[in-house]
């Protein structure tokens, strides 16, 4: 099978939930025999050496919004179309790069089945229509939890029967290891830790947990919370644990490049995202396939990663309290740790490998591609 795949980046140091899931859904598909014809602005950076991928320039510098994909991208999938009679046309984000495919099909008059991806909804009208259009004009729609299924046919109105849940994977590189050049680093020495990892923006609900994290010193002043990452609210989170009397009790580690995640989550006792919306929640099953009990809100698609007493605590995504109280839990009961942890890295390993996750994807595709030939649509 040969498919085209459009892309606003996939970057191998980005750890953005969005490009790591394209980034090694793409390489895994690779590695079935699939050639994949990746259209990339000019200076955006890929992984090296992967068979099976063929990157093609676009003629601009680094970015690729909407509105300039919907002039370039047509003509250029045309001439793909034209020159290799791609199976699938691709789509990774809805907004970015769905009406771009949509207009070259019908521009073109393109024998070729759209299937898109799908995390989950932002907030905004443009937003809506923009993602309702292209979902109406796909031919199958991949998501990747149950949630981000629910928030399509809750708030767009899509068919169901339209849109396949196939969850992510977890890489093998993030196992089990040693963690101890990033607590000297930060000068954590023997301290229990807790780590979050991502980016300081509004969804992620940095707030709360510091709020949380003043109950938890206030019972375990050696505790340290260690939060790893950078974004728009990082200066104003630093404020706020000043301001909460937390001092060096939160350690703010800036930015962790890629290569450098795994010993991060092998560094920290345990992990928690607070977060307010998350379409799967890569970091969380990063730290599971590592070993780590977590603790997370009741939001987004977290619920469905984290099971309940076995591998983590759930809880409600304003309650500071709550949890305050699960990490605290956490933190003085190194046998449920372990036990969690030990429940988390087989969980991870049984449901959600890229491997699995490719394969899935790879039916679909097959799947679409032989309704496409005989005329059948879902709708």
């Amino acid at each position: 099978m040969r498919i085209c795949s459009p892309h606003c980046g996939i970057d191998p140091e980005s750890i953005s939930g969005g490009e790591t899931y394209e980034r090694e859904l793409l390489r895994h598909l690779a590695e079935q025999g699939v050639v994949i014809d990746i259209v990339l602005a000019r200076h955006k950076r890929h992984p090296a050496g992967v068979e099976n991928w063929v990157v093609h320039r676009l003629p601009i510098g680094r970015g690729l919004k909407w509105p300039v994909a919907m002039l370039l991208l047509p003509s250029i999938i045309r001439r793909l179309h034209a020159e290799t009679r791609f199976g699938i046309l691709r789509v990774h984000s809805l907004r970015y790069i769905g009406p771009a495919a949509l207009i070259a099909r019908r521009r073109y008059h393109l024998d070729v089945p759209i299937v898109s991806h799908h995390h989950h909804l932002d907030p905004g009208w443009l937003n809506s229509v923009i993602e309702r259009r292209v979902i109406e004009g796909s031919e199958r729609v991949i998501t990747v939890s149950e949630f981000s299924r629910r928030q399509l046919v809750e708030t767009l109105g899509v068919n169901p029967e339209r849109i396949e849940v196939v969850p992510n994977g977890i890489d093998r590189r993030f196992a089990p290891g040693p963690g101890h050049d990033v607590r000297r680093r930060h000068g954590l020495g023997e301290a229990p830790v807790a780590l979050f990892l991502g980016g300081l923006k509004p969804r992620k609900n940095l707030a709360v947990l510091l709020q949380a994290w003043r109950e938890v010193a206030g019972a375990r002043p050696e505790a340290r919370l260690l939060i790893a990452g950078t974004g728009p609210l990082e200066a104003g989170l630093q404020r706020l644990a000043v301001s909460l009397g937390l001092g060096d009790r939160v350690v703010f580690a800036g930015r962790v490049a890629e290569a450098d995640k795994v010993a991060y989550y092998n560094a920290a006792d345990l992990f928690v995202s607070p977060s307010s919306l998350e379409g799967f929640g890569f970091t969380v099953g990063e730290a599971m396939s590592c070993g780590l009990p977590v603790v997370v809100s009741d939001r987004g698609a977290l619920p469905e990663l984290v099971a309940q007493g076995e591998g983590g605590f759930v809880c409600r995504h304003d309650d500071a309290g709550e949890l305050g109280g699960r990490i605290g839990e956490l933190l003085a009961d190194a046998e449920l740790r372990r036990r969690f942890g030990r429940f988390n890295r087989d969980r991870i390993d049984r449901q959600f490998r890229w491997e699995r996750a490719s394969r899935r994807v790879l039916e679909i595709y097959e799947e679409v591609l032989a309704e496409w030939k005989r005329g059948l649509r879902r709708r």
